[in-house]
């Protein structure tokens, strides 16, 4: 269950949520198991050619 501006999302198997920046949200895991993957991106970011 995924809480973002006050509106509950039941996410299921492969289904994203893309809250704003900015947007209040949370998480809370509704069965054992359950896992999440986040990703960030920022344009600041800056990779150097060899890692």
């Amino acid at each position: 269950m995924y809480v973002a501006d006050g509106r509950i999302h039941h996410l299921g198997l492969g289904d994203t949520l893309l809250p704003s920046g900015g947007v209040r949200h949370r998480r809370r895991s509704t069965e054992p198991g359950s896992r999440v993957l986040v990703v960030a991106i920022g344009d600041h970011v800056e990779v150097p050619e060899q890692l």
